[in-house]
């Protein structure tokens, strides 16, 4: 089972004005990668009207625990993923260099970082998807459970509230 009182924590302390939004992605996506037991976690949010676009936010890597942000993955690049998060508003990638949404990121992203696994769940504020919460495993495929995918509900309605927070 999935410690959620680290979430409570991180939101208390962004809702105290102890962290900034960058520190509390941070810190946030290396609580996801130690509770799911994933290798990298992280928050990307859509730019522009046509949500084409996504932005990293913030990516914790465990490998080498190092975070790293700004990086742009555009529809043009990747559209079946793009049309999946907005259908189904998640994917559950066990094998995701051989699923339908997300094979497209093989040459471009899977490969060259050595993932595996993809587990994404979109983030919605007031109705509106406006970002995603990723999970990603390299080295191996993992098998997302379904406390993992819940664990990320969880994790994306705290993330609904602290954006609200910080308006």
């Amino acid at each position: 089972m999935h410690d959620t009182n680290l979430l409570k924590n991180l939101y208390t302390l962004l809702n105290e004005g102890k962290l900034d939004r960058p520190k509390f992605f941070q810190m946030l996506a290396r609580v996801v990668v130690q509770e799911v037991g994933c290798s990298r976690g992280s928050f990307w949010f859509y730019d522009g009207a046509l949500q084409d676009k996504i932005i990293c936010e913030s990516l914790y890597d465990a490998s080498d625990n190092q975070w790293s942000n700004g990086m742009v993955l555009s529809e043009d690049d990747y559209a079946p993923y793009f049309e999946t998060m907005r259908d189904m508003r998640m994917i559950v990638a066990g094998d995701a260099r051989q699923h339908a949404a997300t094979s497209c990121f093989n040459e471009g992203y899977f490969e060259p970082l050595n993932i595996y696994s993809l587990l994404d769940v979109g983030i919605e504020m007031d109705g509106s998807q406006i970002g995603i919460v990723c999970c990603e495993q390299t080295v191996e495929i993992k098998e997302w459970t379904q406390t993992d995918v819940q664990y990320l509900k969880q994790v994306v309605a705290m993330v609904s509230l602290a954006l609200k927070k910080l308006g």
